[in-house]
């Protein structure tokens, strides 16, 4: 009899206390992390996502202890379904723009960009020779700006942009594939960051002959990049998402 009135607590105890453990996974927010194809920051990879930045997140997310599931998404598409606000969405690589902040939520930076290069055609090289500044490159009116749809360089270089007498060739592309239409002088020049350029360079999509960088020493620093999120995910997600950056990325801020 004593052996039955001992048994039985602790069974409906451990009952109760895996009921408690279900309930606790149950709550645990399931969010959908949208990349979009930028390597090496993100991409596809035999059918799963990769590169540096999509790693990086992986690793926030578990030591946050939040669910997620990633998929690729085109870039545009991405604003509108954070900006829609119809479900829990993240997206890693983002900059961190007053516009942005009315719609989304940031987490504390995951990168930081070194400055961006100008990527000029072959075909501009003896007009480049003369061009000292990126502000004097913005100020000559029949230059083509070759510049992928959707995205921001960072406040600075979006202002020039957004002021400059120049056509934009405003393409949904990849860099590699503004990059090509460069080559095929449908645009003259394109701002790219190093780590871009330099994954083309290692893959040898980029040929020198056909394109070339160029360092300007007024070019803006580079940007911290940072996880955006729709509203629908809570501040306390928010929260667990940047106690896991402190711990993997120490020291940037």
């Amino acid at each position: 009899m004593r052996r039955k009135d001992t048994v039985k607590p602790f069974f409906v105890v451990s009952i109760l206390a895996l009921s408690l453990v279900g309930a606790c996974r149950a709550d645990e927010p399931m969010v959908t992390v949208q990349y979009r194809d930028k390597p090496p920051y993100s991409y596809t990879k035999d059918g799963k996502p990769a590169g540096f930045l999509i790693e990086r997140t992986m690793e926030i997310f578990t030591r946050a202890n939040v669910k997620a599931d990633f998929q690729e998404i085109p870039v545009k598409r991405i604003t509108r379904d954070i900006q829609e606000n119809a479900s829990a969405i993240c997206s890693p690589s983002w900059y961190k723009l007053p516009e942005r902040e009315v719609y989304a939520r940031f987490s504390a930076p995951i990168h930081q960009d070194r400055p961006h290069l100008v990527l000029a055609g072959v075909h501009m090289q003896d007009k480049l020779r003369s061009i000292k500044t990126l502000k004097e490159l913005f100020g000559i009116p029949e230059l083509r700006l070759g510049k992928v749809s959707g995205t921001s360089y960072g406040a600075e270089l979006d202002a020039l942009i957004s002021t400059t007498a120049q056509t934009a060739m405003d393409s949904t592309v990849t860099p590699l594939g503004m990059a090509k239409m460069i080559k095929r002088k449908r645009a003259d020049y394109m701002l790219i960051d190093e780590e871009d350029y330099k994954f083309l360079n290692q893959q040898k999509e980029v040929d020198a002959e056909d394109v070339k960088p160029v360092h300007f020493p007024d070019m803006p620093p580079g940007l911290m990049r940072y996880i955006m999120c729709s509203k629908s995910v809570g501040p306390e997600t928010m929260a667990r998402l940047d106690k896991a950056i402190a711990q993997v990325i120490p020291g940037l801020k």
